[in-house]
């Protein structure tokens, strides 16, 4: 069970290590990432920082979404990183079960507008995010579990 898909363009952090898995009792980590997974020193960083006890699974998006489908993925909790919305709508298109996503982190760039202290959005993410909501799934902004949660809706032109 997908118990956080969260957007994060650190991926994995001090945060999504240690305070997500602890607050929603994830034992797995899945990081969907196609970058990520040719690039030797960014996975060396990232397992040197994975939580002990936590299993950690680090693969290209298709990978990710093959494993959440996958009975292996049955009766497990888990805690999903994604860098951008895109990459969100990639999943939920594959994956059923999925009700809610967590845009935590996005970092601005060249045709984004900083919708928040954490949110820099461009028009690639506003159409990814309204393509979640019209899927029925419900997204919203916050970064720490006991931030303030704001519904997506109120950052989208």
């Amino acid at each position: 069970m997908i118990a956080l898909f969260r957007i994060d363009y650190r991926l994995l952090h001090f945060q999504t290590a240690s305070v997500w898995p602890n607050k929603i009792g994830a034992d797995t980590i899945v990081i969907a990432n196609d970058a990520i997974v040719k690039d030797q020193m960014q996975i060396g960083l990232i397992k040197m920082i994975a939580p002990k006890g936590i299993k950690l699974k680090l693969c290209s998006i298709a990978k990710a979404v093959a494993y959440l489908n996958s009975p292996d993925s049955q009766g497990r909790r888990i805690e999903v990183l994604v860098e951008s919305p895109s990459d969100c709508v990639k999943i939920a298109k594959e994956v059923s079960g999925i009700h809610s996503v967590c845009a935590g982190l996005m970092k601005s760039g060249e045709g984004k507008r900083i919708a928040s202290k954490t949110l820099a959005i461009g028009p690639e993410d506003e159409k990814a995010f309204r393509r979640l909501l019209e899927m029925g799934i419900k997204v919203e902004s916050y970064s720490t579990p006991d931030d303030t949660v704001v519904p997506i809706e109120k950052y989208l032109n």
